[in-house]
């Protein structure tokens, strides 16, 4: 792996996601890369008044913990760049393609309720989109599994993954007309269980990749 990219919204130097992530910098000896979002509400009326000041504080305060990171890093060799931005579903998108490419991305804190309107309400439609893995950071602190336990647990739901992308997902639109889509409580229901079936399957097979690639944090005892 040679380069990861680590997106975080109110970022805090203090973070222990922000410094565990640093950490696998230091023990890959990758090249780091941060997009820090800076929330802003669009729906205010008084935008100016209210949120341009705060907004501004932020995003300098995010600054600031950026250059402090680059001049750690620096001094040991560790290549880093990042990028402050406020989170608007536009200005998201354009900041993390304009850091792209990298080997892997990593989320930390992010709400994904505002990119809904890019298409992106899960963490895989935003892989999808990048053409790279993506990872929630909490997948990098877990307790240490051995290579082979790891391995099968892939490959139990890399089966189910495969399964339901090549099985159900080409007779989507049939069940629509037959099962999700025709109003009924059981139908809503039958929507309501398939969803996060779905999600927890790709999201069990894709939680192995970190430890395969050693970017895991074992929890010390």
């Amino acid at each position: 792996m040679e380069t990861m990219l680590f997106l975080e919204q109110d970022v805090d130097e203090r973070s222990p996601t922000l410094n565990c992530i640093i950490e696998i910098a230091r023990r890959k000896k990758c090249d780091l890369k941060c997009v820090f979002l800076v929330p802003v509400s669009l729906e205010v009326v008084d935008w100016i008044q209210v949120q341009e000041k705060q907004v501004k504080v932020a995003m300098a305060k995010a600054e600031e913990i950026g250059k402090k990171i680059h001049e750690k890093l620096a001094a040991e060799g560790i290549k880093f760049s990042w990028k402050v931005t406020p989170f608007t579903p536009t200005a998201f998108m354009e900041s993390v393609r304009e850091m792209m490419p990298a080997d892997v991305v990593i989320v930390g804190k992010l709400a994904l309720e505002p990119l809904a309107e890019k298409g992106i309400k899960h963490l895989e439609d935003l892989s999808i989109s990048l053409s790279c893995p993506v990872l929630p950071a909490r997948s990098l602190i877990k307790e240490k599994s051995s290579t082979g336990q790891i391995l099968s647990r892939m490959l139990l739901f890399g089966a189910a993954s495969a399964g339901i992308y090549f099985g159900f997902f080409p007779l989507l639109d049939k069940l629509n007309k037959i099962v999700y889509m025709k109003g009924g409580v059981l139908d809503a229901l039958a929507l309501m269980l398939t969803v996060p079936i779905v999600a927890y399957t790709y999201g069990s097979f894709t939680e192995g990749i970190p430890k395969l690639l050693g970017l895991e944090k074992s929890v010390k005892h």
